[in-house]
C-alpha cells in the first residue's frame, strides 16, 4: 500500500511541476529556459542537502570510487532531459508535453533492442510501442499542431529521461553491494546524492546567466519544490513495488495534467493552457488513457 500511495503522490506532484515549470518559463522569458533550469536545481540541490544530513551513513564518502560513474551518468543525461523539457514549454503546453513524455517507451525499447540488447519483445510489447505513437499522434491533433521543434524537444527530453533511468538502475544497487539494507534507504539516498550534484553544476552555471531579480527565484521555487518532492515519493514506490509497476501507476501523470490544463483553461491562464472545446479535449483525454494503455501492455510480460 505505501508503494501505490507513494506511485499516486508522485504522479500528483509531477503534474503539479510541470504546471510551474510552465509557468516559470512564459512568466519569465526574459531568463531563459537555461537559466530557469539552474536556478531550479540550486533550490533542489539545498534541500538535497538537508535531506542528506538525515540520511547520513559513511558509505557516502567509502563507496564514492564505485557510485560516482553511474552518478554522474544519473546528473549529465536528466540535466539535457530537463532543459529540452523546458524548452519545449516555451511554444507546447503542459498538458500536451506531458502524456508525449510516455515517448520514452519507445526510446528505452530502442535502447535495449538496438544498443544494449539487454531484452526482446512479444507481441504485447509491440502493441504498446504502437500504442505510444497512436497516443502521440492523436494528441497532436488535439488542438494547435505541434510545432516539429516542439516535438523533436520532447524526443530529446525522453531519451535524456531514458539514458538516465538506465544509470539509476546502476547506481541505487552500489548501495546494497556496499551492505545498506533495506530498499527505501538506498533509493532515497541515491536520489539526494543526485540532485545534490545537480545543484553543484547549476551553481557553478550561475555566474555565466544572466543575474536574475528575486521575483524570478520565487516564480521558480513552486516548480523546484514540487519535482523534488514528486522524485522523492517515485523513488519510494521503486524501491516498494519495483519499476514495471511504478511506471504503470507513474503513467497517470499524464491524465492529471490534462485536467489540471483543463482546470487552468476554464480559470482564464490562457497564456499558460489553450482553451478549447468538448471534442478536443476528449481527444486528449483518449490519448492519455492510450498511454496509459500503452505503458501497461509494454510492461504486462515483466510481471
Amino acid at each position: 500500500m505505501t508503494g501505490i500511495i507513494s506511485g499516486l503522490l508522485s504522479a500528483v506532484f509531477l503534474a503539479l511541476a510541470y504546471v510551474f515549470s510552465g509557468v516559470a518559463v512564459r512568466h519569465c522569458r526574459q531568463a531563459g529556459p537555461v537559466t530557469i533550469l539552474a536556478l531550479a536545481h540550486v533550490m533542489m540541490g539545498l534541500l538535497s542537502l538537508v535531506g542528506l544530513a538525515f540520511m547520513w551513513t559513511p558509505l557516502v564518502w567509502t563507496a564514492l570510487p564505485d557510485y560516482i560513474g553511474p552518478l554522474v551518468g544519473v546528473m549529465v543525461f536528466y540535466l539535457c532531459g530537463q532543459g529540452g523539457l523546458l524548452c519545449a514549454q516555451k511554444t507546447i503546453d503542459s498538458s500536451r508535453i506531458v502524456p508525449l513524455l510516455g515517448l520514452k517507451l519507445v526510446v528505452l525499447a530502442l535502447l535495449n533492442l538496438l544498443i544494449l540488447r539487454t531484452e526482446s519483445y512479444g507481441a504485447l510489447q509491440w502493441l504498446g510501442i504502437a500504442l505510444t505513437l497512436l497516443s502521440a499522434a492523436l494528441l497532436n491533433r488535439a488542438g494547435r499542431r505541434i510545432p516539429l521543434r516542439g516535438l523533436l524537444l520532447v524526443v530529446w527530453t525522453c531519451v535524456g529521461y531514458a539514458l538516465s533511468d538506465t544509470y539509476i538502475v546502476q547506481l541505487v544497487p552500489q548501495f546494497h553491494a556496499h551492505g545498506m539494507e533495506g530498499l527505501v534507504r538506498p533509493a532515497l539516498l541515491s536520489a539526494f546524492l543526485a540532485y545534490i550534484l545537480c545543484g553543484i553544476v547549476s551553481l557553478a552555471m550561475l555566474p555565466f546567466l544572466p543575474r536574475q531579480p528575486l521575483a524570478v527565484w520565487k516564480k521558480v521555487s513552486p516548480f523546484a519544490f514540487f519535482w523534488l518532492l514528486a522524485i522523492l515519493f517515485l523513488f519510494t514506490c521503486f524501491a516498494d513495488l519495483g519499476t514495471v509497476n511504478g511506471n504503470i501507476i507513474q503513467s497517470t501523470r499524464g491524465l492529471l495534467a490534462i485536467g489540471l490544463g483543463a482546470m487552468l483553461a476554464k480559470a482564464g491562464y490562457t497564456e499558460l493552457e489553450e482553451r478549447v472545446d468538448a471534442a478536443v479535449m476528449a481527444r486528449r483525454v483518449l490519448a492519455g488513457v492510450l498511454m496509459v494503455l500503452a505503458i501497461v501492455c509494454y510492461n504486462w510480460g515483466r510481471w
